[in-house]
């Protein structure tokens, strides 16, 4: 459990929530089934003496406590911290409860850690875009070229409306079509329009 990232867990119990409220929540976070709670803390300590919260003040060690309470948005912050005297502490974790569902919120290191690499990232990408852009001549040396680069020719076949294999195909089946039907075709006169065609007929009729 102590080399297990918690950032990626929950924790909650159902029966607490429909009456969790500002005044239980330290109650409902000190839960010894809750796996973000350190069972050696001075808060399970007071609880098994039956102490009064306040005397936390005046012990030495882990201790959690309620940092924050948004009524809004029924968010409250339990901070995990290390008390030294009544007026010094050292904040150790913060955990967000929200609806009832306890969540680690991450550390300095590992927002820090999150951006860099996601900035890393894109200026990898950058980089690998800018150096095939990258061009080298004798007599001009180094230079960049900013034109859109040549289609591979994947991506021409690709493009294509239809590969020399679908236009062959297709040019044969229309070969063998017109030798079938060459007949049809020869003794077929062209195509008269109708109006035409009466405006013909009237014509050859005698006239009275």
């Amino acid at each position: 459990m102590a080399n297990e990232n918690l950032m990626t867990k929950s924790w909650k119990d159902s029966n607490w929530i429909p009456q969790l409220n500002p005044h239980n929540v330290l109650a409902y976070f000190c839960q010894r089934s809750n796996l973000f709670y350190d069972k050696t803390c001075n808060n399970e300590i007071a609880k098994m003496q039956r102490l009064n919260p306040s005397q936390l003040l005046h012990m030495k060690g882990i201790e959690y406590s309620l940092l924050h309470v948004d009524d809004a948005s029924d968010l409250m912050i339990i901070r995990k911290q290390e008390r030294h005297s009544p007026s010094h502490v050292v904040p150790l974790a913060n955990y967000y409860v929200l609806q009832g569902t306890i969540y680690q919120a991450p550390d300095l290191h590992h927002v820090l850690n999150s951006r860099l690499a996601g900035t890393l990232f894109h200026l990898q990408e950058a980089l690998d875009k800018t150096l095939k852009m990258s061009r080298y001549d004798p007599n001009k040396g180094h230079y960049w070229s900013f034109d859109p680069p040549e289609p591979s020719k994947e991506e021409k076949l690709r493009n294509e409306p239809c590969s020399k294999f679908q236009k062959e195909s297709v040019d044969k089946l229309i070969d063998i079509l017109t030798k079938k039907y060459q007949h049809f075709m020869l003794r077929s006169g062209p195509v008269v329009p109708e109006q035409t065609a009466i405006k013909q007929e009237e014509k050859d009729q005698p006239q009275r």
